[in-house]
């Protein structure tokens, strides 16, 4: 338990917490900051420099905390135990004052006007001269003193019974009678303890020809002046933190938080009942999945070069197509771009149809008309019901070269029905359909195995993409290059092959051996889950590139 009655108010203790999750300790003048990914931590960091000085002091402390959303007195002990004061208990430093101060209660003009006096109805003719009783004079405001002419006049004797306001006044606050005839009505009082009010002894004027009638006694109905915020609070109310913009309130949806562990010995003790945090292995896969799951605000096309046959170009490009697929809810095509005649289509599904891209340019103009619908495509591309993306063939004749044009043609239908475009590529960076590929290309990826043929043809590729234009120099530096293991036994190769690209690109993934990507159709589920996690790290370095 805190004894409150060692706690000594100087020097001033406040802390604030501001909602980017930084914050400030003030011990007096000495100030000491804090900064933190989240509130939790930026708390955590408070309450440590609290109990610090207050182990420093070698007594309990009371710190103001000051937060978005609300401001807490707390107790901070010497063995480091944090009590929060309840509002009403907590020391007045700034509480409001219980009675207004007393020497703005005193306060009165050197030039006022005469106290208001009961309204009174006018008489229908003037009264013959004799003297009046003069009328009790109504409680003086002191915020309300009335502008009047100074006009010297006879002294007389001031009204003995006058009263007074309950609220502390000036001892013998001035008084006034009836205004005589031929008189002003209000006549300047110096601003002294026994000033008396001069009246004539003369017939009485008439209120209404006064030049400035004397106001009534004030009513509810009335207006009265601004009383400072001090007087409008009740004794003992606590003081209400003040308003702030509502633009610069934070947002009061909890934070996102990381699920428990869900593979591995971590996974397996939280289905019985535990409560394990993933490991980093698991937080970078997690990662790596959201990445892929995006969705961009336009149309992205990822190109998959390299001038040597036999590099892993086509399974490239259906792995990344399967996983940015089965990741981010289909709209992916992938699209055989080779001058003649590829290999994507032997190595994925084939629809209920033999069509190409040659059959796609017939009916360019129809499938890009207002009218068309996604449903017309499904004629022209084969779809792979296990991976969720779509296939556009090359030619299987061999015998039609793609031009430039041609490939802008096709990427404009494509670009209308699908989200991501990966296309694959021939082996001449001179064709106009490679080199046109380029220019439309958001991110360039260059696969290479463990073989150096087709690393050296990787390095001659980036050069290439480098030499066609600006923004060909521009994807070739922040191209990402995919290793393939050709072998089980290649792993210290296909590193050593990523470190000597590394400085060259934005980044280098290396993908192990895997006997189902030798040969035949290649479905993502029959790969071994190493792999599966390889191909989910190398398509998420390309989207983090797009």
């Amino acid at each position: 338990m805190i004894d409150k009655a060692s706690i000594q108010d100087f020097p001033p203790m406040t802390a604030s917490l501001l909602a980017d999750n930084s914050g400030v300790f003030r011990v007096g003048t000495a100030e000491q900051y804090l900064t933190a990914t989240d509130a939790g931590t930026a708390r955590r960091q408070l309450a440590e420099l609290m109990q610090a000085e207050a182990r420093k002091s070698g007594r309990p402390i009371r710190v103001t905390v000051t937060d978005p959303t609300s401001v807490t007195v707390l107790l901070i002990g010497v063995d480091g135990e944090l009590q929060e004061e309840p509002q009403s208990t907590a020391p007045a430093r700034t509480a409001q004052r219980t009675t207004p101060p007393p020497a703005a209660a005193q306060r009165v003009p050197l030039i006022q006007a005469p106290p208001p006096t009961p309204s009174q109805p006018a008489p229908a003719r003037p009264a013959p001269a004799q003297p009046q009783t003069p009328p009790r004079a109504a409680p003086v405001q002191p915020s309300q003193p009335t502008p009047v002419p100074a006009q010297p006049t006879p002294p007389v004797s001031a009204n003995p019974q006058a009263t007074t306001t309950p609220q502390p006044v000036p001892p013998q606050r001035p008084t006034v009678q009836q205004p005589a005839f031929g008189t002003p009505p209000f006549q300047p009082v110096l601003n002294q303890p026994n000033a008396q009010q001069p009246v004539p002894a003369q017939r009485a004027v008439p209120v209404q020809q006064s030049v400035q009638a004397p106001p009534a006694a004030p009513t509810q109905q009335q207006q009265q002046p601004p009383v400072p915020q001090q007087q409008q609070q009740a004794p003992g109310q606590p003081t209400a933190p003040a308003r702030r913009d509502l633009r610069d309130a934070p947002s009061f949806l909890a934070p996102p938080t990381i699920g428990p562990a869900q593979h591995g010995l971590a996974g397996l003790l939280n289905k019985l009942g535990f409560s394990v945090p993933p490991s980093a292995s698991e937080r970078a896969e997690r990662d790596d999945v959201h990445a892929v799951s995006r969705h961009f605000p336009r149309r992205r096309t990822i190109s998959v070069a390299n001038q040597k046959g036999g590099a892993n170009k086509t399974p490239t490009v259906v792995n990344l197509s399967s996983v940015f697929a089965r990741y981010g809810g289909g709209g992916v095509a992938a699209w055989d771009n080779n001058e003649t005649m590829g290999t994507l289509g032997w190595r994925t599904e084939q629809g209920g149809h033999d069509s190409t891209v040659l059959d796609l340019l017939a009916a360019a103009s129809d499938l890009l008309s207002p009218g068309a619908e996604r449903a017309d495509l499904s004629r022209f591309v084969h779809h792979q019901p296990g991976d969720k993306y779509e296939v556009l063939r090359s030619a299987a004749d061999g015998e039609h070269v793609v031009t430039a044009d041609e490939v802008d043609l096709v990427h404009r239908v494509l670009a209308k029905y699908y989200r991501l475009i990966v296309m694959d590529s021939g082996n001449s960076a001179g064709a106009p359909n490679w080199r046109r590929m380029v220019e439309l290309t958001d991110q360039l990826v260059i696969p290479t195995t463990t073989v150096e043929d087709k690393k050296e043809g990787a390095r001659l590729t980036l050069t290439a993409v480098s030499r066609v234009s600006e923004r060909g120099a521009e994807l070739a530096r922040n191209a990402v290059v995919i290793v393939s293991e050709a072998e089980a036994k290649d792993t210290s190769i296909a590193n050593a092959y990523a470190e000597d690209f590394r400085p060259y690109v934005r980044d280098v993934v290396v993908v192990p051996f895997d006997p189902a990507l030798k040969n035949g159709v290649i479905r993502h589920d029959a790969l071994r889950s190493s792999t599966q996690r390889a191909w989910l790290a190398a398509a998420a370095a390309v989207s983090r590139g797009l």
